[in-house]
């Protein structure tokens, strides 16, 4: 059950520039063949979380629908995977339009871009921020303009309709209760989170120091922000590899962080020191490294989450109510989704296929 985006990217799309905010944005909709739009759709993990027939929706007796959704970026394979999966569910009801804008990884573009999407006229608004705190002020005026606002993977501060995605916090613990088994329950290791001030860097970190509790033999050496990219975890991890003779393990909110470190590793000659790694994303190249030894454990989390974000857009719309959906700790409502298995060498090889990425697995410079 392959997910690349070979498979997902047969839908059609037309990218734009939009000057204002220097952003690029992508438009997509339902018109046209909708043969492989159904092909991409039956491989998504989710598909019953907020179930919806295919057709036309009427809202107020018009089928013409559009759905703005600010993703954090396109830098990276997860995010645009993300923006696959939304499109795979656009294209099963007639009459939808979704506008996809880039916010460049930075607050400001992306809270100018929520701003560039209100003022089209959009009749929902699906975000997904770079960092929550920072998004919070756009996500209330999409509140206050009275639209849906579908939130996905990191939540805002602030009042929305529905925040839906898998628990970070419980990714992480699991993937750190296989590395302190590793370990035997003793050993130096070293963090790299993900982009600082992120609600899924906050919760992985949440999860780490949760299991750590249970393992007072592991010391943590140092924490840096990896910032969910390799550069800056190559930066950290040469530093980290002069100021550290002994360390067991690396434990990285990211597979990008990982490879990274490795390259890092391998850099400064100590691939012999056999340093473990512990990461987290899910996609297929990852598990390849889990079952070649190159990551001994990989946390589960999936980016085909967009086509919740438009189904539940549609629904708030239509006045459904959102099944699954509780209050929680913040404003609004949240909508957990289930965890997937952590990837170890033992189950590596069954979810190769079901991963995600279609870029080519990294040559492991230690190997």
């Amino acid at each position: 059950m392959s997910r690349k985006p070979g498979t997902l990217g047969a839908l059609a799309a037309a990218v734009l520039f939009t000057a204002g905010c220097q952003a690029s944005t992508i438009t997509a909709n339902s018109d046209g063949d909708n043969g492989d739009a159904g092909k991409a759709y039956e491989t998504l993990p989710f598909t019953d979380i907020i179930p919806m027939e295919e057709g036309p929706v009427e809202i107020d007796g018009s089928n013409e629908i559009t759905i703005g959704f600010s993703q954090t970026c396109f830098n990276h394979p997860w995010r645009t995977e993300m923006i696959e999966s939304a499109k795979a569910e656009v294209a099963r009801h007639e009459g939808v339009e979704l506008i996809v804008a880039d916010g460049n990884c930075e607050v400001a573009d992306q809270s100018n871009d929520v701003a560039d999407l209100l003022s089209k006229g959009v009749d929902a608004i699906i975000l997904s921020p770079v960092e929550s705190a920072g998004l919070a002020p756009a996500a209330r005026r999409v509140m206050d303009a009275g639209l849906p606002l579908i939130v996905l993977d990191r939540d805002v501060p602030a009042d929305k309709t529905l925040f839906a995605g898998q628990s970070n916090e419980e990714m992480a613990y699991e993937t750190a209760k296989t590395m302190i088994e590793d370990l035997d329950g003793e050993g130096k290791i070293l963090e790299i989170t993900g982009l600082s001030g992120s609600s899924a860097a906050t919760d992985r970190s949440a999860g780490l120091r949760r299991a750590l509790k249970e393992a007072s033999g592991i010391e943590v050496l140092a924490v840096g922000d990896g910032e969910w990219v390799r550069e800056p975890a190559v930066a950290l991890m040469d530093d980290w590899l002069t100021k550290y003779d002994d360390i067991d393990a690396v434990f990285s909110h990211a597979e990008e962080s990982s490879w990274g470190a490795q390259q890092a590793i391998a850099n400064a000659g100590r691939c012999d020191a056999e340093i473990l790694h512990y990461t987290h994303d899910g996609s297929s190249p990852g598990f390849e490294w889990v079952a070649e030894g190159g990551f001994q454990a990989d946390g589960n989390y999936s980016p085909y989450i967009g086509d919740i974000g438009v189904r539940a857009a549609l629904g708030a719309l239509q006045g459904e109510p959102m099944p699954g959906a509780e209050e929680y700790e913040e404003p609004g409502q949240r909508l957990q989704l289930p965890s997937l298995s952590t990837v170890v060498p033992e189950n590596a090889e069954e979810w190769i296929p079901k991963g995600w990425g279609g870029f080519d697995k990294p040559v492991d410079p230690c190997a």
